[in-house]
């Protein structure tokens, strides 16, 4: 039985991971949490907080679920403990693309990330609860992104086979590269989706303070968001009025910066990856 090592495991994604590992009853699980917090929630699922040392003896695989600011100390003190052969899985890019995590030719490393279930499959999902499940807890189908750091495919199969588990379910599993990751996140999803959204936000409170009543602005932005979206990716035949074209001409001159697409050029990639694992130290 493949022993698998979750560090963090008491934290939100720690906890997210867990269950459906458990019921793929596949594995041998171990669970190492640092905070009392996060033990207590272990031990009232019925599971057992084991130390560090003991838990990387002999284990097959180590998933890292532990915030991005603090891997480079948490693998600082794990990656020169592990087997020869030990696999590790990184559960997002920034640590890896940022150098954080000192390579060991001994060992190979992994990261995946979950997509979160997309905003017209949610449609398709029969249980109200399902469709629901905005962040991917388990209930609506997402896909997600996969990564070799350095590896054989042989090891990247079994590790990917984890991450599709524990993310399940998962309609597709895509191999892109560490890089391509970075790319995605967090240069397309925190910084220019977060940012594009938070806008959209502002300006909803914005015409709420100029008068319009707040159920009649949420009601309003929400529809046309969706509607907004479904006709920029083309999810429907329809094309946007020629109204609408006009403001939207006006507001890619009126809201972005003409570069604003630095944000994709590697260095100002390679410097927010940085910022988020703990800055240029």
């Amino acid at each position: 039985m493949t022993v698998v090592t979750i560090l963090g495991a008491g934290g939100k994604m720690g906890n997210r991971i867990t269950k459906p590992l458990l019921e793929t009853k596949k594995y041998q699980l171990r669970f190492v949490e640092k905070s009392e917090a996060g033990q207590a929630r272990i031990r009232e699922a019925g599971l057992q907080v084991m130390d560090l040392d003991e838990a990387l003896k002999g284990t097959d695989v180590v998933i890292f679920t532990t915030p991005d600011a603090l891997v480079r100390q948490i693998s600082d003190e794990v990656v020169p403990k592990l087997d020869p052969g030990t696999k590790i899985l990184f559960l997002d890019p920034a640590a890896i693309a940022a150098s954080r995590v000192k390579m060991r030719e001994d060992i190979s490393c992994f990261v995946c990330h979950p997509t979160h279930p997309p905003v017209f499959s949610l449609l398709g999902e029969t249980d109200p609860a399902a469709r629901r499940d905005y962040w991917g807890g388990g209930l609506a189908t997402q896909a997600l992104v996969f990564a070799i750091a350095w590896g054989t495919e042989e090891e990247a199969d079994l590790v990917e086979t984890i991450a599709t588990e524990m993310f399940a379910p998962i309609s597709a599993s895509h191999r892109i590269t560490v890089q391509q990751m970075a790319l995605l996140e967090p240069a397309l999803s925190e910084t220019l989706i977060n940012g594009c959204v938070e806008v959209i936000t502002q300006g909803l409170q914005k015409v709420i303070d100029l008068g319009v009543p707040e159920a009649a602005a949420k009601d309003f932005c929400m529809g046309h968001l969706q509607i907004s979206i479904a006709l920029l990716f083309e999810e429907l035949n329809w094309k946007l009025s020629d109204g609408a074209l006009m403001a939207l001409k006006h507001a890619q001159g009126s809201l972005f910066r003409d570069d604003w697409a630095a944000i994709f050029e590697p260095e100002n990639v390679l410097a927010s990856v940085k910022q988020i694992t703990g800055g240029d130290k």
